[in-house]
């Protein structure tokens, strides 16, 4: 039940998510068969991950500046 929404969820961010950003019906089709192997679902995956990995990267940079910050306040 739950990995039902879930693939109703991924594939609905997908489908918009593709619109959005090609708007033609046929690129759409053109991009979710070759990138994406014909399933929405899958687009909505990547861009899940893509997002995670944003804040990662965000997150990241955030923790190396404030340790970087303290380590030199410290000192100073």
């Amino acid at each position: 039940m739950k990995q039902a929404l879930a693939n109703r969820i991924l594939s609905k961010v997908g489908k918009l998510y593709l619109y959005l950003r090609l708007r033609a019906p046929q690129k759409i089709k053109r991009e979710l068969s070759i990138k994406y192997e014909g399933q929405y679902r899958n687009a909505g995956l990547m861009l899940l991950f893509d997002f995670l990995m944003a804040i990662g990267v965000v997150v990241f940079a955030f923790a190396g500046t404030a340790i970087l910050y303290l380590s030199l306040k410290i000192s100073a």
